[in-house]
């Protein structure tokens, strides 16, 4: 972690954004009740009620707030089966707590302290910044509130909020809590290690009775899937497309009616940069021409980029009056102007011209053809579909729909989870449906329709060696050399026990000796695998360790282990940032902390019937 702390502090601020983004899940709430109230409760903190109006809105805004963090629809079903009605519970519960304290120990929030709150509403400032009184009234009237109902909510959220800056304001964790971390997270590890490859090719054939045992032994591997076979009628516009003609008078009809589509005025790349006055305009213009600079460098030299200037690809209307024909008039690149503009004059740079283009009927006919033919296919096949459903709902088979409609007929065998011929939510409709059942067609994209009956189940079976023999022998081949080759590993591992050096065993058996360092907990190890992380970091220093690889067995020794620095510089940038990311998360935890502690001593009740009522109306 510490090493991603070096760059950006990715790892660091990962689990910090986490515990943000709880903290801002658990605000919504105190902010978002100011409501209008009921004397039905559906929660209560001592002697301190949740109301059905609190629930109610409270639910509503933190779905809305969702919706739009996340894009998307959330209904209120959607929304209770992700907990998130006892989300806004545990917050109303916590704000009720804190309140129902307030009203024991006598603490209230001043007139001139409300009034000012209400007066910083957001929202209720006209365009002078300035509190506006209709705008008020307006804002009372959609909420169903009154001024003293709303000024009392606003005392009861200011009131709640200073008990909570009083009882968690400051609290932070102890210095020893980042100490411990960057100590933890920060230490390395330094190895050195030696590839030890296996060899497949060379381990013999065993003949067929071992690779029965192992085809057994290991039958999930070769079981095949659950296959279905089934026939399928299908509707595919672009299929039908294929069979439509379209003549040549009615597309040389469309093509004059369309003109435009195929004609392509003349066209410039082009740059534009403009100036003070004519004379800067002028000398730049010379500058340019006796090859001293560019439009590209005066702009840098105004802090401008190329991007910046630029107008790219342009057609003629695409200028400035002023600049059209100056600038199309001309058939070669360079610069043009001073060009009077409201922008003051302006040269032009043209670094590129395109010729005008007209695409003739006989090369625009077969695309023209297709694009029509796709069109009334697209016409046909909703005409088409409308009948099929009605053959469906009188029983047609797909074999019937084929005869019936323009539907084409199909078989296919199928799995869950392999690419065939037909689309996945084919595959998906044959699996949902049982043996000759007869369903509604699917829509697979944009009107691709498909009737989709399962002719036969074919439960998995495992196949026999004969027609597999090839895989089993390449798989018992890799596991016996995988085996060979741990073994082997382990025998040098104990050489390495005994005192020889991984430098003596690579010398003497041609090993790789390689090095790494600066191993942090949360880092990567290259071809070495991840799970050997964790045994790094048990492990003392000479320690040898055999890991399994993609290629065989590594035989690794943790040669140093370098503790984190916690009295340099980075240590104390670290703490810094830690603190602060932290201290959030602590004065969020001591205010749940004392509200819970005041929700057991006085006792919680929720109405359960009345909040699902609630929800239930709200879908």
């Amino acid at each position: 972690m510490l090493s991603a702390m070096r760059s950006s502090k990715r790892s660091f601020f990962g689990w910090v954004i986490i515990g943000l983004l709880i903290i801002g899940l658990g605000a919504f709430g105190f902010t978002d009740i100011l409501t209008g109230g009921s004397s039905q409760s559906v929660a209560r903190v001592g002697k301190t009620d949740v109301t059905v109006t609190e629930f109610r809105v409270a639910f509503e805004n933190r779905i809305n707030a969702l919706q739009r963090q996340f894009g998307i629809r959330i209904d209120a079903a959607t929304a209770q089966n992700q907990g998130i009605d006892d989300a806004v519970v545990a917050e109303l519960l916590r704000s009720a707590a804190y309140r129902d304290e307030a009203a024991r120990v006598g603490l209230s929030t001043p007139d001139e302290a409300v009034q000012e709150a209400v007066l910083s509403t957001p929202g209720l400032a006209n365009a002078a910044g300035e509190f506006d009184a209709a705008t008020y009234r307006y804002f009372l009237q959609q909420r169903g509130l009154n001024p003293a109902r709303y000024e009392t909510l606003v005392r009861q959220s200011e009131t709640v909020a200073t008990l909570q800056n009083v009882v968690a304001a400051g609290a932070t964790l102890p210095p020893v809590a980042a100490n411990t971390l960057m100590t933890f997270l920060g230490e390395e590890r330094s190895i050195a290690w030696a590839l030890i490859a296996s060899d497949p090719e060379a381990v013999e054939d065993p003949g067929d009775e071992t690779l029965q045992t192992f085809l057994e032994e290991n039958e999930p591997r070769y079981r095949t899937p659950e296959y279905r076979q089934i026939t399928f009628a299908r509707l595919i516009p672009e299929e039908l497309a294929e069979t439509i003609e379209v003549s040549d008078e009615e597309l040389r009809e469309i093509y004059e009616a369309e003109i435009d589509r195929f004609r392509q005025p003349a066209r410039r790349i082009v740059e534009r940069l403009s100036f003070p006055d004519e004379a800067a305009a002028e000398a730049a213009r010379t500058a340019i021409e006796a090859g001293e600079t560019n439009l590209v460098e005066l702009a840098a030299e105004r802090g401008l980029t190329s991007g910046d200037i630029s107008l790219g690809l342009v057609a003629e209307r695409d200028l400035d009056r002023a600049a059209r024909e100056p600038v199309f008039a001309t058939d070669e690149t360079g610069i043009v102007g001073p060009i009077a503009t409201d922008l003051g004059p302006v040269l032009y740079a043209i670094n590129a011209i395109l010729p005008a283009s007209e695409v003739s009927f006989e090369d625009a006919r077969d695309d023209l053809a297709r694009e029509v033919a796709l069109q009334e296919a697209g016409d046909l096949a909703i005409d088409e579909n409308i009948r099929a459903e009605e053959l469906i709902a009188g029983g047609a088979t797909p074999q019937e729909l084929a005869d019936e409609t323009a539907y084409t007929l199909g078989t296919a065998r199928v799995a869950r989870g392999e690419a065939g011929d037909v689309p996945p939510e084919v595959v998906a409709e044959a699996f949902a449906s049982d043996l000759g059942e007869d369903r509604d067609q699917i829509e697979v994209g944009e009107l691709n329709f498909y009737a989709v009956r399962v002719d036969e189940i074919i439960p998995p079976e495992l196949p026999p060696l004969a027609e597999i023999r090839a895989d089993v022998l390449a798989d018992w081949r890799d596991a016996e050399a995988l085996a060979a080759t741990m073994e082997q590993a382990e025998m040098l591992r104990a050489e390495l026990e005994e005192g020889r050096t991984l430098t003596a065993i690579a010398e003497r058996d041609g090993l790789i000796v390689q090095e790494d360092s600066e191993i942090t907990r949360d880092g990567e190890l290259g071809l070495l695998p991840p799970d050997l992380l964790p045994q790094l970091f048990e492990a003392e220093p000479g320690t040898p360790l055999v890991v399994e690889t993609e290629a065989g067995a590594a035989l690794v020794v943790l040669t140093d282990i370098t503790p984190f620095d916690l009295e340099g510089e980075e240590a104390a940038t670290l703490r810094e940032i830690f603190t602060t990311q932290t201290s959030i998360d602590v004065e969020q935890d001591v205010a749940a902390y004392f509200a819970n502690s005041i929700a057991d001593e006085r006792g919680v009740r929720i109405n359960q019937t009345v909040l699902d009522q609630i929800v239930q109306s709200l879908r």
